[in-house]
C-alpha cells in the first residue's frame, strides 16, 4: 500500500491551496507565492488540497463568467503538479479529490459534464492518461503538522479516528472493508460537519498520531467571499467558485500553534490569491 498520510515538520512555513478544477492560471499565480515563499527559506510545504481536473464547459463559462470564464486545462494542471513534485520532492504534496478519484477507481462525477472522467480521459492520449492516472494515484489523503492542523479534500467525520488508518486504504472502494468505504468516502466528499463531530475526530485522530491538532483545513467546498470558517475547528480557503479578486490560500507557521479557526487571519494566515484584483 501506498503511505497516504503526510506528516510535516514543526518548522519551516506551509502553503495550502484548495480545488483548481483545471484552471492553469491559478496554478501558475499559486506557484508564484510558493516560490516567492522559498526565496526566503528552503523549508517551505505546499499542500494542494485536490480537485485538480474537470473545469467549467461553455454552458457554465457564459452563465457565471466572474466565476468560470476560464479554459479547462486539467491534464495540463495535473501534469504541471507532477513536475512541481519532482522539482521539490518531499515538499509539494498532492491529497486527493472526489473528482481526481473517478480517474483511479472512484465515482465518475458530473458536475460540469453527464461523465466527466469519461469526458477528460477522451481528450487524452494512452501516454497522457498514464501520465495523468499516475499523478492521481500518488496522490495522499491527509495530512497532519504539529502547529495544530489537520488537512483533507473534505471535512471528515467521525470514520477518521486514526490517522494511519489512511495508510491502508485502496483507492477502489470496492477492495477495501465498509469502514474504509466509509472513511474514503469521507475524506473525499465531506463538506462541513457539526463542530462537536469536528472536536472529535481531532481528538482521536490527534491522539493517534501523537500531535494536538485543533483545525481541520479542507477543500471540497466553494465561496464566493473566498474564504468562510464553520464553527471553531474548521476553515475552508476558495480558489475555484470564488471571483479573482476573492481567490484565498493560506500560509501558516509550521513552528507556532494554530488552537482554532479564529487564529487563521486575513492578510496574514489566510491570502489573497490576486491581491491586486
Amino acid at each position: 500500500m501506498k503511505q497516504r498520510l503526510v506528516v510535516l515538520p514543526d518548522h519551516g512555513q506551509l502553503m495550502v491551496s484548495a480545488d483548481l478544477h483545471g484552471n492553469m492560471q491559478d496554478l501558475l499565480a499559486l506557484e508564484a507565492h510558493f516560490e516567492r515563499l522559498r526565496s526566503s527559506s528552503s523549508n517551505v510545504h505546499w499542500v494542494l488540497l485536490g480537485d485538480l481536473v474537470h473545469g467549467p464547459d461553455s454552458a457554465a463559462r457564459a452563465r457565471q463568467p466572474e466565476l468560470y470564464d476560464f479554459p479547462d486545462e486539467s491534464f495540463a494542471v495535473v501534469d504541471h503538479v507532477g513536475k512541481l513534485q519532482a522539482a521539490w520532492p518531499g515538499n509539494v504534496h498532492l491529497l486527493l479529490g472526489n473528482h481526481d478519484h473517478g480517474h483511479v477507481g472512484g465515482v465518475h462525477t458530473s458536475k460540469f459534464h453527464h461523465d466527466e472522467v469519461e469526458h477528460l480521459e477522451s481528450t487524452l492520449s494512452a501516454d497522457q492518461r498514464a501520465r495523468l492516472v499516475a499523478v492521481l494515484e500518488g496522490a495522499a489523503l491527509v495530512a497532519i503538522a504539529p502547529c495544530g492542523v489537520l488537512l483533507a479534500h473534505g471535512s471528515p467525520d467521525a470514520s477518521l479516528f486514526d490517522v494511519h488508518a489512511v495508510n491502508s486504504l485502496d483507492l477502489d472502494p470496492r477492495n477495501n472493508d465498509r469502514h474504509g468505504q466509509w472513511l474514503l468516502s469521507s475524506l473525499l466528499g465531506s463538506y462541513g460537519q457539526p463542530d462537536a463531530v469536528t472536536r472529535e475526530v481531532l481528538e482521536h485522530a490527534g491522539r493517534s498520531a501523537g500531535m494536538d491538532l485543533r483545525v481541520v483545513v479542507h477543500g471540497h467546498d466553494r465561496d464566493e467571499a473566498g474564504f468562510f470558517v464553520e464553527g471553531e475547528h474548521q476553515v475552508c480557503a476558495v480558489v475555484f467558485g470564488a471571483p479573482p479578486r476573492n481567490k484565498r490560500f493560506v500560509v501558516l507557521d509550521l513552528a507556532a500553534r494554530y488552537p482554532d479557526a479564529h487564529a487563521f487571519r486575513e492578510g496574514h494566515e489566510v491570502l489573497r490569491l490576486y491581491p491586486t484584483a
